[in-house]
């Protein structure tokens, strides 16, 4: 008895998924929560200010921070223009209350991980392995309501890559300042988690009884004044390790808190905007939609921010960024126009692709001629990919109670150079032989209503200078409009 029939006709019968042709094995994708119900606008302004430790010591001396940040700041940005004090970094961003937003100035570095032995006297260490890790500052967050107050929840991370040294003495020794090895990175955060033990705090109903891990939760902060959300010294000594072999780079021994160390101070503020008036105007089929990013002087830009409230700096900021132009304060750095259409997803792009190589096959050695030295053939690059830079604009626009609606994504890289992670020695000179590209990112992912026939300010963010590092004495403001 052929029993194979009998059997595949039981599994038909018995699963429907089987008999309509489904494959039982293959995952159903996953399905994306529906969108949080749109509110009203807000923006908020995260600033970094670098601080001599005793100077702002005594300033806190016979002061409290218990309700509010809005004296030291003021006293901050005094010690600016006395330059005593530095204006590392400022963020503005918009949003919607029930939406999330993320404002991100970062620099792709790519590093080595893994090194083979040299095989000569006059050679490096060879690179094999790599990674890449962001610089730069980010900031994420939302915002909600609670008994009729706004409460603005973010999470700030800045990351620095510190000065580090080769465990390879001869590169060491025959290095440029710049060049990539090991690196060492300093992140400085502030975020929070719901603890085990407190699954009520989540505001979860399923939470009893299945939570298995902590529930990431955001800082909140109450609108309406600033707070100072973090502090960290900045550049602190640290102390080298042991000497494995007498071969590690070798970085400054510690030598106590000096009393007037750089300190890192984060401050954030946010603030209800009013909502542009809604328009009952039908909808064309074909939208314009612009964007353009200005940069401009961040201490002017600072300045003019310390002078206003938040709820109202959004709509006076279109006239002050004009004035700018036309001063030569300020300049164009990117624009982009398209159409959209209400209801569908939108991406308007003004792209390049830079190839770059991502493995590489080492050198032979070669005999030299006229009775020279023999000498190391440079690297030859084997694996490649392909990165687009330039700028883009993924939009979504609907409309809601309250008028127009608009999720976007903007984004602008660029690519500032290579830095170099292996060098060989020809005539005499250690010349670059294995490099990667360093490419610098300012995005904001938001949601925002617009108005017809205005500038709307998405956010701003870190301009970057020629070699592609934040330049701190400038920043980047981003507008849309919809005409």
């Amino acid at each position: 008895m052929n029993l194979i029939p009998s059997l595949v006709s039981l599994l038909v019968a018995a699963s429907p998924c089987l008999a309509q042709g489904e494959n039982p094995f293959l995952k159903e994708p996953a399905k994306k929560a529906p969108l949080a119900d749109a509110g009203g606008s807000f923006l908020t302004l995260e600033e970094h200010i670098l601080v001599p430790s005793d100077l702002l010591d005594a300033w806190l001396q016979d002061r409290s921070l218990a309700d509010g940040a809005d004296e030291l700041r003021a006293a901050a940005q005094e010690w600016i223009a006395d330059d005593k004090a530095v204006l590392d970094h400022s963020a503005l961003s918009a949003g919607i209350v029930g939406r999330r937003f993320t404002n991100e100035t970062k620099i792709e570095q790519i590093y080595a991980t893994e090194y083979h032995p040299a095989k000569g006297r006059d050679e490096w260490q060879l690179p094999t392995s790599f990674e890449t890790r962001n610089l730069g500052y980010s900031l994420e967050g939302d915002a909600i309501r609670e008994q009729g107050q706004l409460v603005v929840r973010a999470e700030t991370d800045t990351v620095r890559m510190l000065s580090h040294g080769s465990w390879d003495r001869l590169a060491e020794a025959t290095r440029e300042p710049s060049d990539i090895f090991i690196p060492r990175f300093r992140s400085v955060r502030n975020s929070q988690s719901i603890p085990l033990d407190k699954p009520e705090m989540s505001n979860d109903p399923f939470a009893p009884g299945k939570f298995v891990g902590p529930k990431k939760s955001l800082p909140s902060y109450t609108a309406g004044n600033t707070r100072l959300v973090l502090r960290a010294d900045d550049d602190l000594s640290e102390p080298g390790a042991k000497e494995p072999n007498g071969n590690v780079p070798e970085y400054e021994k510690p030598a106590g808190l000096a009393p007037d160390r750089p300190v890192r101070l984060v401050f954030f503020r946010g603030e209800s905007i009013e909502d542009p008036p809604d328009n009952d105007k039908p909808l064309p089929d074909d939208i314009p939609l612009t964007m353009r990013m200005i940069q401009v002087d961040h201490f002017q830009l600072s300045d003019w921010l310390q002078q206003r409230d938040l709820n109202s700096a959004d709509k006076e900021l279109n006239q002050a960024v004009e004035s700018w132009l036309k001063d030569g304060s300020a300049k164009i750095i990117r624009t982009l126009s398209g159409e959209v259409q209400k209801g569908v997803k939108s991406h308007i792009e003004d792209i390049k692709p830079i190839e770059y190589p991502t493995e590489y096959k080492p050198g032979k050695r070669v005999p030299g001629a006229d009775g020279k030295a023999s000498q190391l053939e440079f690297a030859t690059p084997t694996s490649f990919e392909s990165r687009h830079v330039g700028s883009s604009v993924q939009s979504e626009l609907t409309t809601d109670e309250n008028g127009l609606l608009m999720q976007l994504s903007l984004e602008r890289v660029i690519h500032g150079g290579d830095t170099v992670h292996h060098r060989i020695l020809r005539d005499g000179k250690w010349e670059p032989n294995i490099t990667f590209p360093r490419f610098s990112t300012n995005s904001w992912v938001t949601a925002l209503r617009l108005g017809r026939g205005e500038w709307t300010l998405v956010g701003s963010g870190g301009a970057f200078a020629e070699d592609s590092d934040v330049d701190p004495d400038h920043t980047v403001l981003a507008f849309i409009k919809l005409d």
